[in-house]
């Protein structure tokens, strides 16, 4: 049921708009810890600056420009770009309701007479009208008010949309990378140790024929070459399928870089000092933060959009135009009209109000949602600067381990080759220097990886990358 009135002036309309029902937008003040526990101790250097393009803190040329064109070519950006036009005009259709509305409106009428009524069938009637008919819904209590408030918070968390796609993308570019060159760098290491193995074997089977080896020794010689150059192929593989990846994420087909990364390069080096700035730095930086928090301001704004519904809504409409029953006469007739018109809601069987529940309901998970993440950006920030740390320290083992497995191994082959040791104790010499290079490789790699992961975490280098995409 609906009660209609027509009886209110204009000015009476005008008098009480501006005001809008629901709650007003604050940011809510979430509490985060004054410093990141595993933080390494720096010097006092702006975080901002280190971090806006971090990948070219590795000193690698090719990574640098891998990223500028991921930026600038990468397929999932234009369609995260196509969602901002998207909730820029939704907001657009959204602000059209604070305007008027008016439509032209156009009629010709012919009446004939049936052989029932008496006429002959001929023309008995016309009628022509044209008019401009004109609708302006007052905004008196801000619900399309809210609904453009909502609107362009959406356009705002599309936009954080965007830039978190980016920094992903960055990240995963400088990732792919570094894991390319890693695993270049573990096909050269287990080539060099083939190499050595194949020496070992040619000088078994030579010391064979002067019978100073046994048959056994032989066997074991080519088995460990077999068992050595059988991790050639899915290295080579992984080599490839990274190419493959990296070539995607330029927007390029996958076969595209194959010729360029062809050659072997270093594995990109980590900097000396890594800056990470305080947590509460994050709720600036990272573009996931900053979008939950627009989706909170946004799902306020329609707790008012809903509530405003429980109002009484007030329209000016008006029609002016021509109208005659003669087509010769059409223009030298006319009308105009025009009043207020009030609806109000009174009986909508709970409707309005389950609605307002549901906006409500949804403010609330929106908050759960911003304080969730800002939880999770402190656990990824976290676990990187455990994972960096603890790598870095890996790694130093690793390379002592390295230099001394070298070492053995030289050993063990001159104290076989004098008839004091057994061939057996070569080859355990050999495959531990194998191991412990693999394992270094991987660990050189893992340190890279795991700060990649930190300035990730940390929400650094969307702008420059936002930037060079914009371009």
């Amino acid at each position: 049921m609906q009660w209609v009135f027509r009886s209110l002036s204009p000015g009476a309309l005008l008098v009480v708009a501006g005001c809008m029902v629901g709650p007003d937008y604050t940011p809510p003040d979430l509490a985060t810890p004054e410093a990141f526990q595993e933080a390494p101790e720096t010097a006092e250097v702006d975080p901002a600056a280190e971090l806006a393009a971090w990948w070219t803190r590795f000193g690698d040329p090719r990574l640098t420009e891998f990223v500028d064109r991921a930026a600038r070519s990468n397929l999932d950006f234009r369609i995260a770009e196509a969602r901002v036009r998207e909730a820029q005009a939704l907001r657009g259709v959204a602000a059209a309701q604070l305007w008027p509305q008016a439509d032209a409106v156009g009629e010709a009428r012919f009446g004939t007479a049936t052989q029932a009524s008496g006429g002959g069938g001929g023309p008995t009637g016309q009628r022509f009208l044209g008019a401009l008919d004109a609708l302006w819904e007052i905004d008196v209590f801000g619900g399309v008010r809210r609904s453009v408030e909502a609107a362009e918070a959406d356009v705002q968390v599309s936009i954080e949309e965007r830039r978190a796609l980016l920094l992903a993308l960055v990240g995963e570019v400088a990732a792919t990378y570094v894991d390319l060159r890693g695993f270049q760098g573990r096909v050269e290491t287990v080539q060099r140790n083939l190499a050595a193995q194949q020496e070992t074997r040619d000088l078994t089977e030579a010391r064979l024929r002067v019978g100073l080896a046994s048959d056994l020794d032989v066997e074991r010689a080519r088995a460990a070459v077999a068992v050595t150059a059988a991790e050639l192929p899915p290295l080579r593989t992984a080599v490839k399928a990274t190419s493959h990846r990296l070539g995607v994420l330029l927007g390029q087909e996958p076969e595209s870089l194959i010729g360029t990364l062809r050659d072997p390069g270093p594995i990109p080096k980590a900097p000396r000092n890594v800056v990470v700035g305080v947590p509460a730095e994050l709720l600036r930086r990272r573009p996931d933060l900053r979008g939950a928090e627009r989706e909170l301001a946004a799902a306020t704004a329609r707790i008012g959009e809903a509530t405003a519904d429980l109002y009484p809504k007030f329209s000016l409409t008006g029609s002016v135009g021509f109208r005659s029953d003669d087509v010769q006469e059409f223009l030298q007739g006319d009308f105009a009209a025009i009043g207020p018109t009030m609806v109000w809601p009174i009986f909508a069987g709970g409707r309005i109000v389950s609605n307002i529940e549901v906006q409500d309901a949804r403010q609330e998970q929106a908050l759960a949602r911003y304080q969730q993440a800002l939880l999770r950006a402190l656990e990824e920030v976290e676990n990187s600067l455990v994972r960096y740390a603890e790598e870095q320290v890996r790694r130093r083992e690793l390379s002592s381990a390295v230099a001394a497995n070298r070492e053995a191994a030289e050993m063990a082959r001159l104290l076989h080759a004098n008839g004091l040791i057994e061939f057996l104790d070569v080859l355990a010499a050999e495959r531990a220097q194998l191991e412990t290079e693999t394992r270094l490789v991987e660990s050189e790699t893992a340190v890279s990886t795991s700060l990649v992961d930190l300035y990730v975490a940390l929400g650094g280098g969307w702008e420059r990358a936002e930037e060079i995409a914009l371009q």
